[in-house]
């Protein structure tokens, strides 16, 4: 593999490289595994210069944490659109987070396993997750600030949160490697989030 850049390079690459060398990435890992996750191979498959990814990523690391951050987007966008709608049903609120999980764990499986298949990205990641405090627990953290909304004042919602994003990385998991009957026999994402909200339930002020 490409070693990592302690450096950029000069100049400014063309517009669209970021976006071209993200989804580029992102196929590679889904097709081919960390095998092929080299700078070199990314910037051939993108059509672009191997230093553009360099100017604008730094390094292997630097590219995965931004394929994790587009893949992000969308529990994002989901977080911002219901912070201002209180009255969303628990329910409804807790199938539609999961489902927001689920997907994005099933796309984010690759750069997981990338990171922990590699050394050198394993050791990067690891400073880097304490320098800006990155790592599974931050969705658990975002699940239950958002469930605080309906849970009463001086309530934990922090194990029912880890109980949704556990269950949506288990789905993923499954979705990713176990054979197709497998998922027949999985509880329905209705079922699931009816087994966390009662976890609350009892403190919800009514």
């Amino acid at each position: 593999m490409t070693s990592e850049r302690a450096t950029r390079p000069r100049g400014r690459p063309r517009t669209g490289v970021r976006e071209a060398v993200i989804a580029c990435a992102q196929q590679t890992l889904t097709e081919s595994g960390v095998a092929r996750l080299s700078t070199k191979e990314i910037a051939k498959r993108a059509g672009v210069a191997e230093s553009s990814i360099f100017y604008h990523f730094g390094d292997r690391m630097g590219l995965l944490q931004a394929v994790i951050q587009h893949q992000l987007r969308p529990f994002k966008d989901l977080l911002t659109d219901q912070s201002g709608t209180a009255a969303t049903d628990l329910r409804t609120e807790l199938v539609t987070l999961l489902s927001t999980l689920e997907d994005f764990f099933t796309a984010a499986i690759p750069v997981m396993a990338a990171v922990e298949s590699d050394a050198d990205l394993r050791v990067v990641y690891q400073q880097r997750s304490r320098d800006l405090d990155l790592g599974p627990h931050r969705a658990v953290e975002a699940v239950a600030a958002q469930l605080t909304r309906h849970t009463a004042p001086g309530t934990d919602p922090r194990p029912a949160a880890l109980l949704l994003v556990g269950a949506a990385h288990q789905l993923a998991l499954q979705r990713r490697l176990s054979p197709p009957d497998a998922h027949a026999d999985l509880p329905a994402p209705a079922a699931i989030a009816d087994s966390v909200a009662r976890l609350l339930e009892p403190h919800t002020s009514k």
